[in-house]
């Protein structure tokens, strides 16, 4: 394990983005039978999750080190088999889907109750 992936901060970074992600998978399948309360709730631990992954995103391509690369280009790699194109700005990425987000908490609000 480099050195990167062995600080105590990045460490609890990763195992935090990991239950965030794990709570937004479950309910992201519960999601149609969710109350208005939980569904709020959902958006708001997934604007966590993209900018907390947006904050380790920036953070890897920073580093020198070799596995933090790597990790880098498979976030990349990852995102272009998600949708985005090779050329785009992660950062840029990360934005629109917080955008996304934003408008889909507005259209809950808008709905009765």
């Amino acid at each position: 394990m480099s050195d990167f992936f062995k600080s105590e901060m990045v460490r609890g970074d990763l195992q935090e983005m990991s239950e965030l992600q794990q709570f937004c998978m479950r309910s992201m399948v519960a999601f149609p039978v969710l109350n208005k309360e939980k569904k709020r709730q959902y958006f708001e631990v997934l604007e966590q999750l993209i900018e907390k992954q947006k904050i380790f995103h920036a953070r890897v391509c920073l580093s020198d080190d070799p596995e933090a690369m790597d990790m880098a280009e498979s976030m990349k790699q990852a995102a272009v088999m998600l949708g985005a194109t090779p050329n785009q700005n992660m950062g840029s990425m990360f934005d629109d889907l917080l955008e996304k987000v934003r408008v889909m908490k507005e259209q809950l609000e808008a709905q009765g109750d």
